[in-house]
This record gives structure tokens, sequence and C-alpha cells, in this order.
């Protein structure tokens, strides 16, 4: 109950989702009808192959061979029986595997329930299953290039100034490098690396930042000259430097990132 609780305080407040639950427990969950049961749902290595040998026999005589070398196990459960024809063969052996996952992990299952009942989440996994499909079962997706060129909004300077074309022309290298780093081609620098400089986040949290992501400009005023990135990791503002060639930007963009102490200069 514990832990339902911890999750579920975690998803309300925009944290991150577990990413580990199985399709059916996730179902179960969400009060929805589940699949049956199958037998690579069973947790158990040992139990799970007994099973699959019962499953696998070809004639009575070999199926009852098998109950009988894992007869200690389905008596435990009440499951054990010999069987007449191979309709009963999977008859147990399904009943056999609903047990293992949904009978004896059934008290277990009702804790969660209660502790996702905290700030209300249960109700909401019930009402919208669709969405947080992605929080509970699937993996976290690696972040993409294109995932951080979209994710920030660029503050231009007014169209036709001189900024401006600085400006579109820094754009270009920001995406350029970003597929760079992508491709691994800047050292040790990583996408979730960049993030986490101009956020403070190594991923983009489930309901997003508290702020829109914004990208500034560095530009050269007078004899200060900023070479290297910055960031507002409050604001979540990127200040990229303005060069005059890729290679330029991409080695003092790389450098200043991982020399930098986890955040951007404030």
């Amino acid at each position: 109950m514990t832990i339902a609780k911890m999750i579920a305080v975690c998803i309300v407040h925009g944290g991150v989702g577990p990413h580990f639950f199985s399709d059916h427990l996730f179902m179960q969950l969400c009060g929805q009808c589940t699949l049956p049961v199958s037998l690579e749902e069973i947790a158990d290595s040992s139990f799970r192959e007994k099973l699959s040998k019962i499953k696998e026999a070809d004639s009575v005589e070999h199926a009852n061979s098998a109950i009988s070398d894992a007869g200690d196990s389905l008596y435990m459960m009440g499951a054990l029986r010999y069987i007449s024809s191979l309709e009963e063969r999977d008859s147990l052996v399904q009943s056999a595997a609903e047990y293992f996952v949904n009978g004896r992990t059934n008290l277990a299952l009702r804790q969660f329930e209660e502790g996702f009942k905290t700030l209300g989440l249960i109700q909401e996994l019930k009402n919208h299953p669709d969405i947080f499909e992605d929080l509970f079962i699937n993996a976290v997706r690696p972040l993409e290039a294109k995932d951080l060129s979209t994710l920030f909004e660029v503050d231009f300077s007014p169209l036709g100034s001189n900024k401006r074309q600085l400006e579109n022309k820094t754009v270009c290298f920001w995406r350029d490098w970003l597929i760079d780093v992508e491709e691994g081609d800047c050292n040790r620098l990583t996408l979730p690396m960049v993030l986490e400089f101009a956020s403070g986040a190594s991923s983009v949290p489930p309901l997003g930042f508290p702020h829109q992501p914004k990208i500034e400009f560095l530009h050269t005023s007078g004899q200060d000259t900023r070479v290297f990135p910055e960031a507002n990791t409050c604001l979540i503002v990127l200040r990229l430097p303005i060069h005059s060639t890729y290679e330029s930007f991409r080695t003092y963009m790389t450098k200043g990132i991982l020399q930098s102490p986890t955040f951007g200069t404030m």
C-alpha cells in the first residue's frame, strides 16, 4: 500500500511513472476485463516450465506424467487432478496459471488499489486508462533530437533586424548540433545531459514543465562576448551563444555543457 501511495503522489505531482507494470496488472487496476493469463506472466521459472511441459504434452499419458512432476505445486493450489482428455489438460494449465497470477496475489492487488486512492488516482485510472498507459506499462522512450528541437519556444528578435539573421543561423546550428549529440558525435555528451543543463531534469516530466521552455540568444555587446551556453533552470531558459561557424558553435556548446556542474549558469 505504501508503494502505491508513493507512486500516486509522484504521478499527481508531475513526477515519473513506474513504467514496469504488466498489461494484465494495469488492466486489473483500471477495473477492465483482462485477457486470460499467459504462462509468460508466471514469475516462478520452475513452475512455469512445469506448466509448459503439461501444456506441450501430445497425449493424455504424457500430460499425466507431467502433472505428476508438478504434483507438489499443483496440490498446494488445489489444482492437482489427473486428466482424461487434452481439453482437460488445457483447462488444468489455465486454472493453475490464473491462480498463480491472480488468486494468490489478490490481497496484494487490493492493497495496491487502496494505495492508489491517494489523491484520487484510482478513479482517474478507471476513467482514463488510455492516458495513463504510457506511464505504467510502456518503457521510457529515449530522448531524441526532435524532442528537444520542438520542446523549446524560440524568443526571436524582430523580423528584418540584423540580430534576427544571426538568430536564424544559430537555430539551424542548434538543430544540427542536437542531431550530432544524438548520434554520439560530441564526446560524452548526451541529450538528457543537454536537457538537464537547461532545466535541471534529465527527462521531460509526464505533465510537462511548469514553464514553457525557451531559447534566448547571447548577442555580443561591446567587448562582452559570451561564447558558452547559459541557462536559467528555474524559468527553463536556454541561452545560445552566437557563432559565425557551426564548428565553433558545436565546440563551445559541447564544452560548456560537459564542463558545467549539473546545471547551467544562473
